[in-house]
């Protein structure tokens, strides 16, 4: 059994394995591994600000900013007032943004099927499973680690 000190060792192999395979997944559609992202939270969360936007696609506001444009400026996403408040800008797939994440769907399905190819159909289900409970504890955590800890 392996130490459980190569976990994140081990985790870090998958993410580079993974990426660059997402990455030409998300080319293919024309657009970045952030924009694909961006898009596919939207589609589960219409109608969130930007800010909230980047924080659920793990990068800082300005960033969220520059993936967006092109998204904007291409019809994929579109901005609203909040009708609550109306200095809020809310942020909503288009039609032709959720065309393409369908689009894409089939790409990213192959590669997720990929990635657990060597599993049986319960192990996903509990690799799935784990990995949400790992997500949520250091999401618990909170997102900044304490000073304190840094060298």
């Amino acid at each position: 059994m392996e130490r459980q000190g190569n976990l994140i060792y081990v985790i870090k192999q998958v993410d580079l394995a993974l990426r660059p395979r997402f990455f030409e997944a998300c080319a293919s559609a024309g657009m970045t591994a952030a924009q694909y992202t961006a898009m596919t939270v939207l589609e589960q969360r219409p109608g969130i600000t930007s800010s909230e936007l980047a924080r659920r696609s793990f990068v800082r506001a300005q960033t969220m900013a520059a993936t967006m444009d092109p998204l904007l400026d291409g019809g994929l996403v579109r901005r609203e007032r909040d009708p609550l408040h109306g200095r809020r800008i809310l942020l909503y797939l288009t039609e032709r943004g959720a065309e393409v994440v369908a689009g894409l769907a089939p790409r990213v399905n192959e590669l997720e099927e990929l990635l657990v190819s060597d599993l049986s159909e319960h192990e996903r289900v509990q690799f799935a499973d784990y990995l949400r409970r790992c997500r949520n504890a250091l999401g618990e955590a909170g997102h900044r680690v304490p000073a304190t800890i840094l060298p």
